[in-house]
């Protein structure tokens, strides 16, 4: 017995160590599979699963972000966004089962404007492919911007339980509105169709507005449908510095204009002076934001028709170009604000500093003519710059000489970008201190031979009626979220002082002159306080006839609320070589806009004690003309000729008062005792710069019927355009002040 259990132990131990010899072999050959398998699920991984799920139909759909809005200041929204929905046809779905095909042919008909003819050759050329084994289309856009009426039938019908409607989706996308069309087109700009902002302030804030498209994905197998979503992320709101009101006020001002008259093009911004916000900004031609290629409204079909591919694109972005950030041209006579403001800086001049204009200077051998060319006599500097007397600023900037002067030109950021929020801003053009004649410092001193843009005017304008500050452009005053947040206040930024509060409070009492005594009268509004400056500038070449004439004005004159310049390219009035127009212009937006800002009737002493008679300079400037009963005066009969405007406002004016010191105009003259009698009147050829009687009040909305004045009394003029101007080669290369230059 003992044996032969030694016998079964034996043979227990020997199968053990079989079982666990096999046992490790599994072990082994198992371990060895999985690294196997993980080495090949790491190399061929996602071959082998795009394999496997080539079997199922794919799904991955994006969603589109909303762009966000772009709203004035107020909220009134200027740019949103609308859902629409293109209708989608996946054939591969569609013909994976022969049961969908009739159904869902027959919805698509039934509900939508599709070509049957069309939609039957797609499908059975898909059909081919399928029996070929060709790839069959996924993705056929059938039709586009469908609003959610047309598309809520179907997608009922699509989610009716056993519904056979299958291989047609609907693909959201956001329709870009413009609610105001044409409305601060310039600036707004427009966003193309895949959602990317191509001007203005659409392309500027792109990145806040576009947001982050999200996607839908999964795989479906027969009627089983696993989705994975990835919400989008939306765009945020630009909030912008314009004024709605503000902007139509502006841009009615201009229609009128160019439909009773015309123009090359016409430009205006309203700013604050005191922050560099922008309140309105406008240009014409415009176009509709909604329809941005359409020119029909500027060319004939004819034209159209003529233009090629190339002179088609041209043509667009002229209409497209702003020309208040990027086009240059020369200022004229508003320049001498600048040049005077320099002067009395440096005290290389004073207030009781008088001139003689005797109506020409000589440098580097050319002759340079005041307006007229009979000179304006002996001048204070406010008279001077009232008049606009050229040959009185030569003698100015000489007096400065080149460095001092020049070294304003980066005071005053000339010839540099002011970093406005909008894009393709030009910088300018100023010659350079080493390469500056005599002739070049004559004639840049009443703005002649120099290159600005509107931008910088008015932020460099700005700077010298608000105490010396000068603050960064901008258009956009805050970001928010989809949800109202505020994601980024962009603050005032105060980027120089350029002149001292002393000597912007005299500059303001001195441009107050120019409207009040000047040549800037046709914008004097009764009761209110009105600074400013004219600019009239002959176009580079000197040789066509054609002028940029401007008018930059600000008020309340003592403290400035509000700057507006007003910017004419070529006008095709009577009066085409004078600010006359750009006067009107700048008179009409100020009598809706003080009213609509708050800016009440006023008739405060000047700041400063301002001496406007070289004979007497004791005699200081007084406001005239004030009208305790109305803010404004009562308008000149429709059929007044514009000529006679201010003969008949003196003589109504004076009917029930006239003082011992006044003089009542005889004939066919327009002088009267404000300014002191003993004061020096132009004489001659000067009348085209003579100033408004001082009492006497220019024309109001609607008094001329568009009449220019007769060629025998033209309006005040900026004096700047006249004369030869300086050989070509002494000049900089100017670039001509049109649209699209």
């Amino acid at each position: 017995m003992a044996v032969r259990r030694r016998k079964n132990s034996k043979f227990t131990t020997r199968m053990k160590k079989k079982l666990f010899v096999i046992t490790a072999l599994i072990m082994v050959a198992l371990f060895a599979l999985s690294i196997r398998m993980i080495w090949i699920n790491r190399k061929n991984g996602e071959k082998y699963k795009k394999a496997v799920f080539d079997n199922f139909n794919y799904d991955s759909r994006t969603v589109v972000a909303k762009r966000g809005e772009i709203t004035d200041r107020n909220g009134t929204v200027l740019a949103c966004s609308s859902r629409v929905y293109n209708l989608i046809l996946d054939a591969k779905v569609l013909l994976s089962d022969e049961k969908y095909k009739e159904p869902t042919m027959k919805a698509i008909l039934d509900n939508f404007d599709v070509d049957e003819t069309q939609l039957t050759q797609f499908i059975e050329e898909n059909e081919r492919y399928k029996q070929e084994g060709k790839t069959i289309s996924s993705y056929k856009r059938l039709l586009t911007t469908l609003s959610v009426e047309q598309v809520e039938p179907v997608k009922n019908l699509m989610e009716e339980k056993d519904s056979m409607i299958k291989g047609i989706w609907f693909e959201e996308e956001y329709q870009r509105v413009y609610p105001y069309k044409a409305l601060a087109c310039d600036v707004i700009g427009f966003a193309s169709d895949n959602n990317g902002g191509e001007i203005g302030l659409e392309n500027y804030y792109d990145d806040e507005l576009s947001g982050t498209n999200g996607r839908t994905f999964g795989y479906i197998d027969n009627d089983s449908y696993e989705k994975n979503r990835k919400n989008p992320i939306n765009g945020n709101t630009v909030v912008s510095t314009l004024d709605f009101s503000i902007q139509n006020i502006v841009e009615d001002v201009i229609a009128d204009f160019n439909k009773e008259y015309g123009s090359k093009s016409s430009s205006v911004i309203v700013m604050n002076p005191n922050n560099g916000e922008i309140l309105a900004m406008a240009d014409y031609p415009n176009f509709d934001l909604n329809n941005p290629r359409d020119l029909s409204h500027i060319y004939s079909e004819e034209d159209l028709a003529g233009f090629d591919e190339g002179q088609t694109v041209e043509k667009y972005f002229d209409i497209w170009k702003n020309y208040c950030v990027s086009s240059i041209y020369e200022p004229g006579s508003v320049f001498k604000a600048f040049t005077v403001a320099e002067a009395l800086e440096q005290h290389t001049e004073e207030l009781t500093d008088t001139f003689i204009c005797d109506g020409y200077a000589v440098y580097n051998g050319a002759k340079i003519t005041c307006h007229g060319g009979e000179g304006h006599g002996e001048l204070t500097l406010a008279k001077a710059l009232g008049l606009s007397c050229n040959e009185a600023l030569m003698q100015i900037s000489e007096k400065m000489g080149v460095n001092l002067f020049t070294d304003y030109f980066e005071i005053f950021k000339l010839g540099m970008k002011t970093g406005i929020d909008l894009p393709s801003e030009e910088s300018g053009l100023v010659r350079e201190k080493e390469e500056m004649m005599p002739v070049d410092l004559a004639t840049n001193s009443f703005g002649q031979n120099l290159n600005v843009t509107m931008t910088q005017m008015v932020s460099i304008f700005s700077s010298i009626v608000n105490g010396g500050y000068y603050y960064k452009p901008h258009l956009v005053k805050q970001i928010k979220s989809e949800n109202g947040e505020v994601v980024k206040d962009i603050q005032p930024e105060l980027v120089a002082q350029t002149i001292s509060e002393d000597t912007s409070k005299v500059m303001r009492s001195i441009l107050r002159t120019v409207v009040d005594y000047g040549t800037g009268g046709y914008v004097h509004l009764n009761n209110y306080s009105i600074g400013g400056k004219t600019g009239t500038a002959e176009k580079a070449g000197r040789k066509d006839d054609e002028y940029v004439v401007s008018f930059l004005g600000f008020a309340p004159a003592e403290n400035p609320e509000v700057l507006v310049y007003v910017v004419v390219d070529a006008p095709q009035c009577e009066e085409y070589n004078s600010s006359w127009c750009a006067q009107i212009m700048c008179k009409k937006i100020f009598q809706k806009l003080l009213p609509y800002m708050g800016i009440k009737p006023l008739d405060p002493e000047y700041e400063m004690d301002i001496p406007v008679n070289a004979e007497n300079l004791e005699e200081y400037a007084e406001k005239r003309g004030y009208n305790p009963n109305g803010d404004i005066p009562e308008l000149v009969p429709k059929d007044t000729n514009i000529g006679d405007v201010y003969k008949y406002n003196y003589i109504k004016d004076n009917e029930s008062e006239t003082t011992e010191n006044e003089t009542t105009p005889e004939g066919g003259n327009n002088e009267e005792t404000a300014p002191p009698s003993n004061e020096t009147t132009p004489e001659g050829g000067n009348n085209e710069e003579t100033a408004p009687p001082s009492n006497e009040t220019p024309p109001e909305d609607g008094d001329n019927e568009g009449a220019a004045p007769p060629s025998n009394e033209p309006p005040p003029e900026d004096g700047n355009n006249e004369g030869e101007a300086p050989p070509a080669n002494e000049t900089p290369q100017v670039n001509e002040a049109a649209p699209g230059t």
